[in-house]
C-alpha cells in the first residue's frame, strides 16, 4: 500500500533487512520456502508482524506457532503491542486477528471470505493445524489463505507441513532461532531467500547479551550445589555482573533432582527474600509464591519475584523474561540443540536494543563438556557466516530423497521383487503391514481420538521422528503414523554418519480401550485421557483354562523382599501345568506368559499390558483394527485364566483407599552403598526401625499427606509419603534422605533410589492389600482359621520357657576368662542346651560338635554339627535378645530373618565353605566394654565341644553334602523379641494389625528362602 513506508517504520536495520528478504521472496514467485533466522531476543516477532500485515493486504495470512501460550502472545503483538512499541500508525495494524481452532474451521472460512479488503491474520498452534488436517477440514480454508508464516521453524513437522503447503499452495516463510536439525524434520527452503543474523553479530551489535560459560567445581550434592550457586550469583551481583532483579534458571535431569534441588535451595535461602519456583509436569501445586512447586509455567512469570527457577524441560522454550540471565546446570542436557535453546532464555536484553548489557552466565562443571558444546554452536554460527549467511540445511532432496534415489527402481529382496518407494505417493496404506501386537489401555469417558492423535504427533516430533504420513481408516476408530528417522552411529564420537529407518505407529479405539503399537517403543502413558494400562487380572482372560490351550512359558517376579530371594526367573516347558511346582510360587507374580490359546501362539505381558498373537507383520490397518476388536471381545468375555496362573500371587487393581498405615523398608541391599552427609562414612540404618507405622500429617506445609520416621545414623528422619495417581506408585519425599548420597553416583540420593526401586512393603488402611515392589496384591489372609495360612507360621515357632527369663544377649564383660557365658545370657542358654544334658529340652539332643561363630565374618552365632550317619545334621543358630515384654514385632524380627537368610549360601549342600580364618574356632571369643584402664574383656573358648577348628570345618562340609543330613536355620528370640502366645492372640484378631501382617510375610519369606535350598527353619521364642 502506498501510504505505508517501510523506511519510516521504527525497525532496526537487521529487522528491515529481514523484511526486505521476505518481500524479495514474495516477488520471486518461488515454490519453496523462505527462511528468516534471528537469535532469540533480536525482534523476530516484529519482523513477523510487519511481513504478515503487509501480505494481509491482499489475502489473509496464517501464522503457525508451537504452543497455545505463544498464540496469545502473538495475537497481542499483532493487534497492538508491537505497533505501540515502535509508534506505528493505524495503517500498519491489521483489521482482524483471529485464532484457528479445530471444530470451527467452517465458520472461520466463512469469516475470511467475508473480510474482503480487510487485513486479516489467523494464528494457530501446530497441534491445531495437525488436527484440522487429520480431519480433512483443512479444505474448508482452501482459497482463503494467501501466505503462511511458521514461527519457530526448527520445530517444523516437515511431512505434515508439506501436506499443508500442498493444500494451500501459497508462499511460506519459516522463522527460526535455531536453524539446525537433529533429524529428518527437514526444511524445504529456497536457498536464494534466506536471511541469517548470526549470534556473534547480534552480540556485537548489542541486540542480545553475550554468553560467559563459567566452569566451576560444582558439587554433585544438591545442598552443596545450591549453596555454591547462591554464593556465586551473590558474588556476581556484588561485582555488577548481574542486573538488579536478576533470575537464575537451574536445570536438573529428572523430577527427583528437581525436587531435591527445591528442598536444597529453600534451605540455603532460609531467612532471605529470594524465592524458589520448581516446575515439573508431574508436580501438584504445593506451597505459596516464594516457595512453590508447580505442574505448569505461570502466566505471570515475568511479574513473579522468585529468583531461582528450577526445572527439567519446562523453561527451555516459550518464556520471555529478560531478567533471566544465569543458567546453573546441575545436570546437563543430552544434546547441544536443547542447550542452545535454553541459553536463548538468557540472552534477551532487559535494556533497549543497542545498549551493551553484561553477559549472561552459564555455571557448569568442567567435566560436563558444556563449554565444548557451546563452542561447537559458535563454530556452527561462524560456518553459516562463512557459507554466505546460509545455514547448511539438510533438506528432503539432500538427505531422504538422496537415500531413496540410491536404491534401484526394482530389486529382489527378502524373497520378493520390490519396487522402490515413492515418497511423493500420498498413500502407503495398501503396502503397510502391522503385527498382531498392542499395548492395552483403559481410557476415560472424555477420551478424544483427535486430540490423542495430535498428542502422538507431538511425541513423535519430540523423538525426532519425521512424520511422513498420518492416516485413518474408514470409521475413524483406527489411526496410523508413518515416520522416518535418522539414527546416528553410536560408534562415532564426533563425525556425522546416520542411517535411516521407517517406523510405524498404529492405534485403535475399541469401546473404552485403546490398543496401541509403535515399532520404536514410543512412550505414551502420560498422553491424553489414558487412565492406565489394563490390569493383570483382566489380561488372564487371554490365556484361558481350556483343554486345547497350554501355557509353555512364564516369567515371574518375586514379591519377597528378602536379600537372598531370587528377584525373577523364567520357566519353559511343553506344558508348565504338568511340569511341577517350585517352592514359593505363591510369593511370585507372573509378569509374562506365553503359549497356545484360541488357536494361535499368544504372548501376554502382564506387567506392561501387552498382547501379541503369532509373529511377523501381516496385518493391514483394517485387519489390525479387526484383530483389536477380537481381542477386546475376549477380554469382555472375562474367561477364567489358566489354572497355572492361579498358583501365583494375585496382583489386584489399585484399592479404593490407598491410605498407607504401615511400611517395611528393605535396606539390606542398600547397606554400604550410601554415605552419611555428616561423617562421609557408610550411612547406618537401624534394623529395628525399618518396619514402622505411618501417620497422617495435616500440616499445611507438609510435602505429602502421610509421614513416617526412619532411624538413619542414630537420628530420627522424617519421610513423607503419598500415593501418586499419575505414576501409580507410592512416592517418598524427605529432605534428610535427599542428603544421603550414593557412594558411586553422587547425584543419586537415598530418597531417589527408594522411589526408583520401591523396595518396601506397605499395608493399606483396609488391611486387605499389600503394596510390594511397585504393585498391589490381595491380602486374603484368615490368620484365625485353625488350618489356615497362620498355621504354618505357628507351627514353625516353639516356645521355650527359659527364653522369657533371659536378661542379656551375651552378658556384661567383667574382664575374666570364662568356661562359658554368664548366667542369664542368651548365649548361656544356647550353650547349655546344645552341649550339656542340663539344657532345656525344646532344642533337642545336644551336638557332638559345636562352635561359637559370633563376630567377624560369621555364618551364625553358633554352628552345631552331628556326623552320626543315622542322625546327621547341621544347624546355624541366630540368637537375638531385646529387653522388655515379649510380643509380636516385625521390626525386631526383620533383622533376625535377614541374618539367617544371608548365610544360607554356607548351608547349601553344594554351598561355599565357611568364611574366616581356618583356625578361627581355635581362638577365644572376646567381648569388651569400656576404654583404656576401664576396659574389660571376657574370653570364652569358641570350640564348645568336638574337634578343633580345621577338623570341625571338614566335618561340616561332609555333613552338608550328605544326602540324608538335615540342614536347619534356628532363629532364637529371647526377652521381648517374640512371644508365641502373643502371636496366637494377634492371629485371632480380626482383622489382624498391620505389623502382624508384616510379621507373617517376613516369616513366610524366610521360610520360602530356606526351603528353596533344602534347609528347614525353626523359630524359638518366649512362651
Amino acid at each position: 500500500m502506498a501510504d505505508r513506508n517501510l523506511k519510516k517504520l521504527g525497525l532496526w536495520k537487521h529487522q528491515r533487512d529481514a523484511v526486505l528478504t521476505g518481500e524479495a521472496y514474495f516477488a520471486s514467485g518461488s515454490k519453496r520456502g523462505c527462511l528468516i533466522h534471528m537469535p532469540t531476543g533480536t525482534g523476530k516477532t516484529g519482523v513477523m508482524a510487519v511481513l504478515a500485515t503487509m501480505r494481509a493486504a491482499s489475502a489473509p495470512v496464517l501464522v503457525v506457532c508451537p504452543s497455545a501460550a505463544l498464540v496469545e502472545q502473538l495475537m497481542s503483538e499483532f493487534r497492538s503491542r508491537f505497533w505501540d512499541t515502535i509508534g506505528a500508525g493505524p495503517e500498519w495494524r491489521p483489521h482482524q486477528v483471529l485464532q484457528a481452532l479445530p471444530g470451527s474451521v467452517g465458520q472461520l472460512g466463512d469469516k475470511l471470505r467475508g473480510f474482503s479488503g480487510q487485513r486479516t491474520i489467523v494464528v494457530a498452534t501446530i497441534q491445531a493445524v495437525q488436527q484440522i488436517h487429520a480431519t480433512r477440514d483443512i479444505s474448508l480454508l482452501r482459497g482463503t489463505i494467501g501466505t503462511i508464516v511458521f514461527d519457530e521453524g526448527h520445530r517444523e513437522p516437515a511431512p505434515l507441513w508439506a501436506a499443508v503447503v500442498r493444500e494451500f499452495n501459497v508462499p511460506t516463510v519459516l522463522f527460526s532461532a535455531t536453524p539446525f536439525r537433529g533429524d529428518l524434520k527437514v526444511f524445504n527452503v529456497d536457498e536464494g531467500y534466506i536471511h541469517f543474523l548470526s549470534f556473534e553479530h547480534a552480540v556485537a551489535a548489542a541486540l542480545i547479551r553475550g554468553v560467559d560459560v563459567r566452569k566451576m567445581n560444582l558439587s554433585d550434592d544438591a545442598s552443596t550445589f545450591a549453596a555454591q550457586v547462591v554464593a556465586e550469583t551473590d558474588r556476581l551481583a556484588a561485582n555488577g555482573r548481574l542486573d538488579p532483579g536478576y533470575k537464575v534458571i537451574v536445570r536438573a535431569g529428572s523430577e527427583d533432582t528437581v525436587l531435591d534441588l527445591y528442598h536444597a535451595f529453600v534451605a540455603v535461602l532460609a531467612g532471605r527474600n529470594d524465592g524458589v519456583l520448581a516446575l515439573h509436569n508431574n508436580f501438584t501445586l504445593t506451597g505459596r509464591p516464594g516457595a512453590q512447586m508447580r505442574p505448569d509455567v505461570p502466566a505471570d512469570l515475568r511479574q513473579r519475584s522468585e529468583r531461582f527457577l528450577l526445572h527439567q524441560f519446562m523453561l527451555v522454550e516459550g518464556i520471555d523474561d529478560p531478567r533471566c540471565s544465569v543458567l546453573a546446570l546441575y545436570e546437563p542436557f543430552g544434546n547441544t540443540r536443547m542447550l542452545v535453546q535454553q541459553v536463548g532464555r538468557l540472552t534477551r536484553q532487559s535494556a533497549p536494543l543497542g545498549t551493551k548489557m553484561p553477559e549472561a552466565c552459564v555455571l557448569t562443571r568442567p567435566s560436563d563438556g558444556v563449554d565444548r558444546d557451546w563452542e561447537s554452536f559458535i563454530a556452527y554460527d561462524k560456518a553459516c557466516v562463512a557459507n554466505g549467511g546460509k545455514p547448511p540445511l539438510r533438506n528432503g532432496d539432500d538427505v531422504l530423497r538422496g537415500l531413496v534415489a540410491a536404491l534401484p527402481q526394482m530389486d529382489y529382496v527378502s524373497g520378493k521383487f520390490r519396487t522402490r518407494i515413492d515418497l511423493d505417493d500420498a498413500d502407503l496404506s495398501e503396502d503397510l503391514r502391522f503385527p498382531q501386537s498392542a499395548l492395552v489401555y483403559d481410557v476415560s469417558d472424555q477420551f478424544d481420538l483427535d486430540k490423542f492423535q495430535t498428542a502422538v504427533s507431538e511425541a513423535l516430533d519430540a523423538e525426532d521422528r519425521f512424520q511422513h504420513q498420518t492416516r485413518g481408516i474408514s470409521g475413524g476408530s483406527c489411526r496410523y503414523h508413518v515416520t522416518l528417522r535418522m539414527n546416528q552411529s553410536p560408534f562415532l564420537a564426533e563425525y556425522l554418519f546416520q542411517a535411516a529407518s521407517l517406523e510405524v505407529t498404529i492405534y485403535a479405539l475399541i469401546g473404552r480401550r485403546l490398543y496401541f503399537y509403535d515399532s520404536a517403543g514410543l512412550w505414551i502413558d502420560e498422553l491424553g485421557e489414558l487412565t492406565g494400562r489394563l490390569r493383570p487380572m483382566q489380561l488372564r482372560s487371554l490365556l484361558p483354562e481350556d483343554v486345547d490351550n497350554t501355557v509353555s512359558f512364564l516369567a515371574v517376579k518375586n514379591t519377597d523382599l528378602g536379600p537372598s530371594a531370587l528377584r525373577s526367573r523364567s520357566l519353559s516347558a511343553r506344558s508348565l501345568e504338568r511340569a511341577g511346582v517350585f517352592m514359593g510360587e505363591h510369593m511370585n507374580v507372573v509378569t509374562r506368559a506365553g503359549g497356545w490359546a484360541d488357536g494361535t501362539r499368544r504372548a501376554v505381558g502382564f506387567s506392561r499390558s501387552r498382547v501379541r498373537d503369532g509373529a511377523g507383520t501381516d496385518l493391514t490397518a483394517s485387519e489390525f483394527r479387526d484383530w483389536c476388536t477380537e481381542i477386546d471381545g475376549l477380554l469382555k468375555a472375562k474367561r477364567p485364566g489358566s489354572q497355572i496362573l492361579s498358583r501365583f500371587a494375585a496382583p489386584t487393581d489399585t484399592p479404593a483407599d490407598t491410605t498407607p498405615i504401615n511400611i517395611l523398608v528393605d535396606m539390606l541391599e542398600l547397606t554400604g552403598q550410601f554415605s552419611s552427609p555428616a561423617t562421609q562414612t557408610d550411612a547406618k540404618f537401624d534394623p529395628d526401625g525399618l518396619c514402622v507405622d505411618i501417620e497422617k500429617d495435616a500440616t499445611p506445609t507438609a510435602p505429602a499427606p502421610f509421614r513416617f520416621v526412619l532411624k538413619v545414623d542414630g537420628a530420627d528422619v522424617k519421610v513423607w509419603i503419598k500415593w501418586d495417581v499419575k505414576k501409580r506408585k507410592y512416592w517418598l519425599t524427605s529432605p534428610s534422605l535427599s542428603q544421603v548420597k550414593s557412594k558411586s553416583e553422587a547425584k543419586v540420593s537415598l530418597a531417589k533410589r527408594l522411589n526408583q526401586l520401591q523396595p518396601f512393603r506397605i499395608i493399606t488402611a483396609d488391611l486387605q492389600h499389600a503394596y510390594v515392589n511397585g504393585a498391589f496384591y490381595a491380602l486374603d489372609l484368615d490368620l484365625a482359621k485353625a488350618d489356615g495360612p497362620g498355621r504354618l507360621v505357628l507351627d514353625l515357632v516353639t516356645p521355650v520357657k527359659q527364653l522369657g527369663g533371659v536378661t542379656s544377649e551375651k552378658g556384661v564383660p567383667t574382664g575374666a576368662d570364662l568356661p562359658t557365658w554368664q548366667q542369664g545370657s542368651l548365649f548361656r542358654v544356647i550353650d547349655d542346651a546344645l552341649t550339656q544334658k542340663r539344657g532345656t529340652p525344646e532344642f533337642g539332643a545336644p551336638f557332638p560338635a559345636l562352635v561359637c561363630d559370633d563376630f567377624g565374618t560369621e555364618a551364625g552365632d553358633f554352628i552345631g554339627v552331628d556326623d552320626n550317619p543315622s542322625n546327621a545334621r547341621a544347624v546355624f543358630v541366630v540368637a537375638k535378645h531385646k529387653p522388655g515384654d515379649p510380643g509380636v514385632s516385625a521390626a525386631d524380627f526383620y533383622d533376625v530373618c535377614g541374618q539367617g537368610v544371608k548365610n544360607l549360601a554356607f548351608l547349601k549342600s553344594d554351598g561355599e565353605d565357611l568364611p574366616g580364618a581356618l583356625t578361627k574356632f581355635d581362638q577365644p571369643w572376646k567381648l569388651s566394654k569400656g576404654k583404656g584402664k576401664a576396659k574389660r574383656t571376657d574370653r570364652v573358648p569358641r570350640t564348645r565341644t568336638g574337634p578343633g577348628s580345621a577338623a570341625f570345618r571338614k566335618m561340616l562340609a561332609r555333613v552338608k553334602q550328605s544326602p540324608g543330613a538335615e540342614r536347619e536355620i534356628w532363629l532364637v528370640c529371647a526377652g521381648g523379641m517374640l512371644s508365641k502366645s502373643a502371636l496366637e492372640r494377634e492371629f485371632l484378631s480380626s482383622p489382624p494389625k498391620a505389623h502382624v501382617l508384616q510379621f507373617y510375610h517376613l516369616v513366610i519369606s524366610t521360610y520360602s528362602a530356606c526351603q528353596s535350598v533344602g534347609v528347614n527353619l525353626k523359630i524359638f521364642s518366649s512362651p
